[in-house]
């Protein structure tokens, strides 16, 4: 029986162990499941153009071991909305330790202000296989003093139209080209809002890896070359100065016919006000 116990007790801590000494480069290789990109391994937004965090202020660099990892948004002075897929390795949840937000810069590794995540509260339906319910809240240790570089985005109400052709802004990090260098500073562009039913349609033949929900929204071309892609996960899709939707998933980058997808905030206002009480 004591030697069972140990064994047992062993097993636990090597699954501890194993799930909490994910590198940057394991972080990197998972987040090709939400952009398969034909070996494309870059992440970029795709067409954008470099602005500076002061007309972004609410952008957050999500670090893991002081490594860009992904985006996510300031909603208030202690509170950052990013998406569920960023905080874990598959199904197991990163250890909050090891994640930081950068605040304030237009670099993703310099400037600015670090904070430690003092809490991960991710949705408790989401699904890794669909990437439904893929949304995530951060509790900050301390709270943010807001100036000419940091200030939150408002949420959008419960009851926000999404009106399809509405110009949506994505902002982010990562490489401009396939196999280019990743640029030091933040990146913008501006893609059409798609409804739901035309979104559906790009993906109907098998090639997203889920259907679009009502958890979801898909903005972008359709004839592709503007886009974000996978270092920019997380990130915030921004309507008339508020927070619509969060950066999920896509089939490639930009691809033909193959709009992004994101995390539809307005469907999740009631579970943000919630937890935050926003």
């Amino acid at each position: 029986m004591v030697l069972k116990l140990i064994l047992v007790l062993c097993l636990i801590f090597v699954g501890i162990k194993s799930a909490s000494v994910f590198n940057a480069e394991s972080f990197a290789s998972y987040h090709e499941r939400f952009h398969p990109t034909n070996n494309d391994t870059s992440t970029f937004i795709v067409g954008g153009l470099p602005v500076d965090i002061s007309s972004y202020r609410y952008q957050v660099s999500l670090q893991y071991w002081h490594r860009h990892m992904c985006g996510g948004a300031l909603i208030s002075n202690l509170w950052v909305l990013t998406a569920a897929h960023c905080t874990k390795m598959f199904i197991f949840p990163l250890p909050k330790y090891s994640m930081s937000v950068r605040l304030g810069s237009r670099f993703q590794q310099n400037e600015g202000f670090v904070y430690q995540i003092a809490e991960v509260i991710d949705h408790p339906q989401y699904n890794f296989n669909t990437i439904d319910y893929d949304i995530s809240l951060l509790r900050l240790g301390r709270a943010v003093t807001f100036g000419n570089t940091i200030q939150p985005i408002p949420l959008p109400s419960r009851d926000q139209a999404l009106v399809p052709g509405s110009v949506c802004t994505i902002t982010g990090w990562g490489t401009l080209t396939q196999g280019g260098v990743t640029p030091a500073g933040l990146q913008m562009v501006q893609v059409p809002l798609i409804s739901n039913e035309s979104c559906n349609q790009y993906y109907s033949t098998g090639t997203g890896p889920a259907a679009i929900t009502d958890g979801m929204m898909c903005a972008g071309s359709p004839y592709g070359g503007r886009d974000a892609c996978q270092n920019d996960s997380g990130g915030p899709l921004v309507v008339d100065g508020l927070l619509i939707g969060i950066v999920s998933w896509g089939y490639g980058c930009a691809q033909y016919q193959a709009p992004g997808v994101y995390a539809n905030v307005v469907f999740f206002r009631d579970w943000i006000q919630q937890h935050s009480g926003l």
